[in-house]
C-alpha cells in the first residue's frame, strides 16, 4: 500500500475500496477491473484511492494478501480443533472447507484462482503456504508422532500442494467427468493410502 490508513475512517475508505474490488473481480472478470469501476462500486474517488494505493494491481495484491490471511486462520480453526475425530474423517472435512471457500463469495475466489499462476510469489501465496503448512505438520504430528520434523514437513508439502492444486483445476474447469463429492472421497483415499504406506515405511 501507498499508505497506511490511521484513523478510523480511513480505514473505513480502505475497507470499502477492498469490498468494491472484490465485488468487481466477480463481476467482471479479474483482467477486467479498473480504477474507474472500483471508485464507481465503493463510492470512493479515483484521486482517494490513488492516496493510498499505487494502481489497480497493488488493490487486488492487498485483497488477496488479506483474503489469503483470513482463509488460513480460517482453516487452523476448523483442523487444529477438532481433536475428537480420526484422521479419515478430518481430511474430507478438510477438503470440503476447501471446496466451499473456492466457490464462496459469488465466484471471486474461482475468477482470483483462474489467474493465479500470476500470483504464485506473492505475500498472499506465502501467507497461504504458510499457514496450510503449519496446519499439515500440527495434524500429521497428531497422528504419526514418530516421525520426524523432516518427514512431516515433506508429506505436508506433497499433499497440501497436490491436493489444491487439483482442487483449483477442478473448479476453474467444468469439463471434469467427476463429481465434486466423488473426487473429495477419491483424493481422501489417495492422501490416507500415501500416508498409510508410509506410515509403515517409517516402522
Amino acid at each position: 500500500m501507498r499508505k497506511q490508513p490511521q484513523q478510523q475512517r480511513a480505514k473505513q475508505i480502505v475497507e470499502h475500496i477492498l469490498e468494491a474490488t472484490q465485488i468487481c473481480i466477480a463481476q467482471y472478470g479479474l483482467l477486467q477491473v479498473t480504477t474507474p469501476k472500483i471508485s464507481e462500486k465503493s463510492g470512493v474517488s479515483v484521486g482517494s484511492i490513488y492516496q493510498y494505493f499505487e494502481n489497480k494491481d497493488q488493490i487486488v495484491l492487498e485483497l488477496l494478501r488479506r483474503k489469503s490471511e483470513s482463509l488460513g486462520l480460517a482453516f487452523k480453526n476448523i483442523t487444529m480443533n477438532q481433536d475428537g475425530i480420526s484422521l479419515k474423517e478430518l481430511i474430507p472435512m478438510s477438503i470440503q472447507f476447501g471446496f466451499d471457500v473456492m466457490q464462496d463469495d459469488n465466484g471471486f475466489f474461482i475468477e482470483v484462482l483462474k489467474h493465479w499462476h500470476g500470483f504464485n510469489h506473492s505475500e498472499a501465496a506465502k501467507i497461504l503456504e504458510k499457514h496450510f503448512l503449519e496446519v499439515g505438520l500440527y495434524v500429521f504430528n497428531r497422528f504419526y508422532p514418530e516421525w520426524s520434523f523432516e518427514i512431516l514437513k515433506h508429506k505436508a508439502f506433497v499433499i497440501i500442494n497436490s491436493t489444491l492444486f487439483t482442487m483449483m483445476r477442478y473448479v476453474t474447469n467444468n469439463e471434469f467427468l467427476i463429481s465434486e463429492q466423488e473426487l473429495k472421497k477419491e483424493l481422501s483415499i489417495m492422501i490416507l493410502a500415501y500416508l498409510e504406506v508410509d506410515s509403515l515405511k517409517e516402522k
